[in-house]
């Protein structure tokens, strides 16, 4: 296992662990967070269990990206709406 596939792993199983323990807060249910929150955990499953890609290139792309999802979740404490609040328009 290279370094490039410990930091995939660590990233996703963080990812899984916030998701995964996520509670709402209000009794507001929104059908495309919570779908966009299911591909996003089929997705880090994938990733933790079948591993990156074999290009070099893209390992590290996809490393780095589920570390800075990783630390986004958890600044927000798991809400992926506001995860992506400031990609909405105002």
């Amino acid at each position: 296992m290279t370094i490039v596939d410990a930091i995939t792993l660590a990233a996703a199983l963080v990812i899984l662990a916030r998701l995964l323990t996520f509670r709402r807060r209000t009794a507001r249910y929104r059908p495309g967070i919570a779908l966009l929150s299911w591909l996003l955990v089929v997705a880090t499953t994938y990733l933790a269990v079948m591993g990156s890609p074999s290009h070099d290139a893209v390992r590290w792309v996809i490393a780095i990206t589920l570390v800075a999802l990783a630390i986004g979740l958890i600044r927000t404490g798991g809400n992926v709406a506001h995860l992506i609040r400031p990609l909405k328009r105002q």
